[in-house]
C-alpha cells in the first residue's frame, strides 16, 4: 500500500499477552525475536521492506498489516543487529497455550462521564464537548501515518451518511498538525469534523492504541470504546448508536 512507509505499533494495541518463544526456520539467522518487554519500551517501526510472514512461512501481502489489530493473533517481530525490524510472523493464538489480558485502554466503569475538552476543527471552530450534551457523540482518535486508521475511514464515512441529520456528532481527534492533516485530505476523504493539533486530548483520554472510537451518551457518559481496526467497525458503531437513539 501506498501510504505505508512507517507506523507506531504499540504492544497493547489491543490486547497484551504472555507467549513462549517460537523457532521459526524460516528467519534470517541474523535476526532476532524481541521479547514483550522490548516491545513494550521501544517503537515498532514497520517500513515497506520488512516481510510479513504466517507460521508456515509464507510471505504475506502488506494489506496483511490488519492482523496486528485482530485479537485471533500475535504479531511477533524480529529485528537485525541495529535493531531495525525486519521480519513480522503472526502467531495464531489458538494454537498456543496463551495468557490473555485485556488492554486496560479498553476500560471505562458504567455511568462515566467522557473528559471534556475544548478543540478547534480544520475550519477554525471551537468545539467544546460539554456543549455538546443532549447529542450523541462519536469520537475517532487517528493520525496520518496509520494504516488501520485509514483502513476504517470508508467504513466511518458510509456512518456518517446513515446518520445525517440525525442529532448525532462525529470528531476526529489528531496529534497531527494543520497543514500535515490538510494534504492528507487530499488524497484521502475521512468525513468527520477533523480537529487536528489535538495532543491534549489524546494523553487526557490515555489513548495509545489507534483507532480508538469512543461512543459517548446524550448525558455525556462514555457507553463504548473500541480499540484497534476491525472489518465490522461501522455495524459496531452504528449499533450503539442507534441505542441511544431509540
Amino acid at each position: 500500500m501506498r501510504y505505508i512507509k512507517s507506523i507506531l505499533f504499540l504492544c497493547a494495541l489491543l490486547f497484551s499477552t504472555i507467549s513462549f518463544s517460537q523457532d521459526y526456520k524460516f528467519i534470517p539467522k541474523n535476526q532476532h525475536l524481541l521479547s514483550d518487554e522490548q516491545i513494550k519500551t521501544m517503537q515498532i517501526m514497520i517500513t515497506p521492506d520488512v516481510l510479513l510472514f504466517n507460521e508456515q512461512g509464507k510471505i504475506l501481502p502488506m494489506s496483511q498489516m490488519e492482523l496486528m489489530t485482530n485479537p485471533d493473533y500475535k504479531p511477533l517481530f524480529y529485528a537485525d543487529a541495529n535493531a531495525k525490524i525486519k521480519s513480522v510472523v503472526f502467531q495464531k493464538k489458538s494454537n498456543h497455550p496463551v495468557l490473555i489480558e485485556k488492554n486496560p485502554e479498553a476500560h471505562f466503569d458504567p455511568g462515566e462521564k467522557a473528559l471534556d475538552f475544548l478543540v478547534t476543527d480544520m475550519n477554525g471552530n471551537n468545539i467544546k464537548l460539554s456543549r455538546l450534551k443532549g447529542k450523541v457523540v462519536v469520537l475517532n482518535f487517528w493520525f496520518t501515518k496509520c494504516p488501520p486508521c485509514i483502513q476504517e475511514m470508508p467504513s466511518l464515512n458510509k456512518l456518517i451518511e446513515e446518520f445525517k441529520g440525525k442529532n448525532v456528532e462525529f470528531i476526529a481527534i489528531t496529534f497531527n498538525k494543520k497543514e500535515i492533516v490538510k494534504q492528507f485530505l487530499e488524497t484521502q476523504p475521512f468525513k468527520y469534523t477533523i480537529a487536528p493539533n489535538a495532543n491534549g486530548v489524546v494523553n487526557s483520554y490515555g489513548v495509545n492504541s489507534f483507532p480508538t472510537s469512543i461512543v459517548i451518551n446524550q448525558k455525556g457518559e462514555i457507553v463504548l470504546k473500541e480499540l484497534g481496526y476491525r472489518t465490522n467497525i461501522k455495524s459496531v458503531l452504528s449499533t450503539s448508536i442507534k441505542s441511544l437513539l431509540n
